[in-house]
């Protein structure tokens, strides 16, 4: 079962095939670029968006072609923000196949990637639980889990000793679970004491300023606990993170 580090590190290293042009040994054959993915993408099905213009370049293909045919569903949901590494390398291999990428190369790979791909929070999450075990594969699922959906006050954490590596922060506005858009995000380690550069490291996919790549582990210091009770459904950590204090996180384990 990958770390939550180790799982974004999949993301960060996708293996597309390619066919490679040797000028040297006048031949054609196999192989393999890797490309990372480190955009934000919050899919909007709105007409005349880039993200729905993005989605349409991505995900076009032919009802005769059989790889695509074959492909396409994992193709969509990482054009939708939402997939696995492996439908990644898909979508990527489908731009090379389908000519989306004229000449190929590391550096038009990237830029493909960079241009028309990327990742939202819930998306990286679910996916994560999906590697650990702990949810099945669907299109459905990744597709349609929200981040605002893992809160979930019968799995909060409500001590905060017993944060641990693959629990998950969901972000509270008040008292209350923040939505359109919320945002969640995967414990990697937390010590429960202060230290210079922050206590508690995560990862996530963030559309944050401060965040570059927009797929990043970091460290978050943790400000303040607020413990359950009363108006307070379950225990809220303030947390600093990219330089910003101020955000309300609740602790879940799913």
């Amino acid at each position: 079962m990958p770390t939550p580090v180790e799982f974004m590190r999949l993301y960060r290293g996708l293996k597309v095939n390619v066919v490679i042009d040797d000028p040297v040994a006048q031949e054609c054959r196999l192989g393999t670029l890797t490309v990372q993915l480190r955009k934000y993408f919050m899919m909007d099905w709105s007409d005349g968006t880039e993200e729905r213009r993005d989605y349409d370049k991505v995900t076009r293909g032919s009802k005769s072609d059989e790889w695509f045919q074959a492909n396409k569903e994992r193709i969509r949901t990482a054009a939708m923000g939402k997939g696995a590494p492996q439908d990644y390398e898909l979508a990527l291999e489908w731009g090379v196949r389908s000519g989306k990428i004229p000449t190929v190369n590391q550096g038009t790979l990237q830029t493909y990637c960079d241009d028309h791909l990327g990742i939202d929070c819930s998306g990286f999450v679910t996916n994560y639980l999906v590697a650990a075990g702990k949810k099945t594969y669907s299109s459905n699922t990744l597709r349609n889990t929200s981040a605002a959906s893992y809160f979930k006050p019968s799995t909060a954490i409500n001590d905060s000793t017993q944060v641990r590596q693959g629990d998950l922060l969901v972000w509270m506005s008040g008292n209350s679970v923040k939505s359109n858009p919320g945002h969640v995000a995967v414990v990697e380690s937390y010590v429960a004491q202060s230290r210079p550069g922050g206590n508690m490291c995560v990862v996530e996919a963030t559309g944050a300023s401060g965040a570059n790549p927009k797929l990043l582990d970091s460290m978050y210091t943790v400000e303040q606990i607020i413990p359950k009770g009363g108006a307070v459904p379950v225990m809220i950590l303030v947390v600093k993170r990219h330089g910003v204090s101020g955000s309300r996180v609740a602790v879940m384990r799913v």
